[in-house]
């Protein structure tokens, strides 16, 4: 714990500060009892011996509580700095005092960094040492002891440092895969909206788009006719596709299924497409359905029926045709609708942008199906959707 990584480097550290608050208690309480229990030193180093004890749990009361929940610095310095002196008089004045070394080493090593916390380490070492020797005069049992002492006292540092170390490693991975997940929901969640406008841009595009158009032409047919009933006719005709269009409009604000699928099947919307198509400008559409009609998913059916609005509608603006063939084929494991016009045909690798062809091989695809748009033959276009 050297660095300047403060929340993630002693995020478990933090959880067991209680731990050590409650061994410090245990411990300065075991302390007290045998001090005060104890033959050997007399009366007054006794006194002496609880009067530094009660120092030493006042400091770390006031101070090293504090230090413990936060990251170094100045006030774990400040900590070792008064229990270090105060932990070697305890056990200077009687050897029990030993018991809170327990303690005093891994504060060492959590408050300081390695260097110092070496360092630290080592003074305390030779400190007590010295007080044993003092008071024994037997230096290699001493020496031995001392030696002893420090390089557990290194290893349990060296130990703790690790653990910090990983807790830290820890935490730092746990805020960076939180970050990531954060970054991923936002881009999720951008993904969604665009795919949420493109579904949309397509939606008005094969349905809105298209009705406009063919109340508009169906108007200009009006005005261009050439007696009053014809013009009824078409007026009739711009009057139903407007009633659909608002139609169409509101299953899009309530996110509905096309109002052509309503208690239908998709053969039966297909048909209705159709009948709109001839009524629409005189033009000679069939519809075909082959094999069993059968229940396909929502999903399926409503790209089925936006790929046949539009590509009839591309019949009707460009083509300038005079049949055209609608067909539904169900095989055994795929359904296939084929849209085939004898117009004047166009290069489908000429197309940039725009919703239509585009708009209709994405809606394709989206599903996991097939789209391809040919030549016809003799002339005209094919459009073929596979699901």
């Amino acid at each position: 714990m050297v660095d300047g990584e403060a929340d993630a480097g002693v995020h478990e550290w933090h959880r067991t500060v209680r731990g050590w608050h409650v061994a410090f208690a245990v411990l300065a309480a075991l302390t007290c009892v045998l001090v005060t229990t104890n033959d050997e030193p007399g009366g007054s180093r006794r006194y002496a011996a609880l009067g530094v004890l009660l120092a030493l749990v006042g400091w770390y009361v006031a101070v090293g509580a504090r230090a413990l929940l936060r990251e170094p610095g100045p006030v774990g310095r400040l900590y070792v700095l008064g229990a270090v002196p105060l932990t070697v008089a305890l056990f200077a004045l009687d050897p029990v005092g030993s018991i809170m070394l327990f303690l005093l080493y891994p504060h060492v090593w959590a408050l300081l960094p390695m260097r110092r916390a070496v360092v630290v380490t080592v003074v305390a070492v030779v400190s007590t040492g010295l007080v044993m020797v003092g008071g024994s005069g037997w230096w290699l049992e001493v020496s031995v002891t001392a030696v002893v002492g420090l390089v557990v006292a290194l290893a349990l540092g060296v130990w703790i440092t690790r653990v910090i170390e990983q807790s830290r490693q820890r935490a730092q991975l746990v805020a960076e895969l939180e970050a990531t997940r954060a970054e991923l929901a936002e881009v999720s969640r951008r993904a969604g909206a665009m795919s949420e406008r493109e579904r949309l841009a397509h939606d008005v595009h094969d349905t809105l788009a298209q009705g406009f158009a063919s109340v508009l032409l169906l108007l200009q047919a009006a005005e261009t006719a050439s007696d009053l009933d014809a013009a009824r006719h078409h007026i009739c005709r711009a009057q139903t596709t407007a009633r659909e269009n608002l139609a169409e409009a509101r299953a899009l604000i309530a996110d509905l299924a096309p109002p052509a699928l309503h208690g239908g099947s998709l053969p039966d919307a297909l048909a209705q497409l159709v009948e709109r198509l001839s009524g629409d400008l005189d033009v000679r559409p069939e519809l075909t359905v082959v094999g069993r009609p059968r229940v396909l998913l929502a999903d399926h059916d409503v790209v089925l029926l936006r790929v046949a609005q539009e590509a009839l509608a591309n019949v009707r603006r460009h083509a300038g045709a005079s049949c055209v063939d609608v067909s539904l084929r169900y095989e055994e494991e795929a359904v296939v609708l084929r849209v085939a016009d004898d117009g004047r045909g166009f290069d489908p690798s000429t197309v940039v942008g725009g919703f239509g062809l585009p708009g209709m091989r994405s809606r394709v695809e989206q599903v996991g199906g097939a789209f391809s748009v040919t030549p016809g033959a003799p002339a005209g276009t094919v459009v073929e959707a596979r699901l």
